[in-house]
């Protein structure tokens, strides 16, 4: 009786660590089409200690060269190198301040990508023909944790990433994976935001959080049927190991009758 016991108690725990079908789609939805009139964005605005890789084109050569000598994209065969692009840009100081060639200290603080390259052509007029900078932030990087298949940091190239994108970069969610309860932290000027993203839900798209800002943190949850399948996976090996004590034992009797 006792091994019958344990048998229903294996059962139900096998039960308990399924995973509904529906706990597993993105933006459940049985319309077969579904319009959203506009996506809630924003425009990250440069905040101290950011690094940025600005790049002069001009016909005036020499001076072009000087200025793109600290400030060029680093890259090595096979791909960016994110050590060289971070050496090599233009670093934000605490005062929010960044130092070019000919025109000195520029600030930048609180003003977008491109804000700055506005005001940087503005101020190269006075020095050059013709002057075209193309800005570009070059720590724009976002972490996904938890649930994931490849978790890890994403250094972002693109001037905007979602979070259907990062969680795909990331080798999409686990079968285990809460997707009701997707964390994200974001750091704005001043405070530190938490909050829960379902994303099996359709308004997904039109959530203000859908867009991604650099340094955003994922956190996606496991779900209760992981916890039920680790601990049906420890059931069975304890199930082992009683049937076979229970068969020696029963050996043992038999023996010594």
């Amino acid at each position: 009786m006792r091994i019958q016991y344990i048998l229903y108690f294996y059962v139900l725990m096998l039960l308990a660590s399924c995973v509904k079908y529906e706990s597993l789609v993105y933006m459940q939805d049985k319309a077969k089409q579904k319009s959203f009139d506009s996506y809630k964005t924003s425009e990250y605005k440069i905040r101290p200690f950011d690094n940025l890789s600005i790049k002069l084109n001009s016909f005036e050569q020499s001076t072009t060269g000087e200025f793109n000598s600290s400030g060029a994209l680093g890259a090595r065969p096979g791909g960016v190198d994110n050590a060289l692009l971070y050496l090599s840009g233009y670093m934000v100081n605490q005062k929010g301040n960044i130092r070019l060639p000919l025109i000195g200290d520029v600030e930048v603080v609180d003003l977008t990508v491109d804000e700055i390259k506005d005001l940087i052509d503005l101020k190269l007029e006075e020095y050059l023909k013709f002057p075209s900078v193309s800005v570009k932030l070059t720590n724009f990087r976002v972490s996904v944790l938890g649930e994931v298949n490849r978790p890890g940091m994403q250094y972002i190239y693109e001037g905007k990433v979602t979070l259907l994108q990062a969680l795909s970069q990331a080798g999409d969610l686990t079968v285990f994976a809460n997707r009701k309860n997707v964390k994200l932290i974001r750091e704005t000027e001043s405070e530190t935001i938490s909050t829960y993203i379902d994303v099996t839900k359709p308004g997904l798209i039109s959530s203000e959080y859908y867009f991604l800002m650099p340094n955003d943190v994922i956190y996606v949850e496991p779900t209760q049927a992981k916890t039920s399948n680790v601990n049906t996976r420890v059931a069975g090996v304890v199930l082992s190991v009683v049937s076979v004590l229970i068969t020696t034992i029963n050996l043992i009797v038999t023996i010594n009758r």
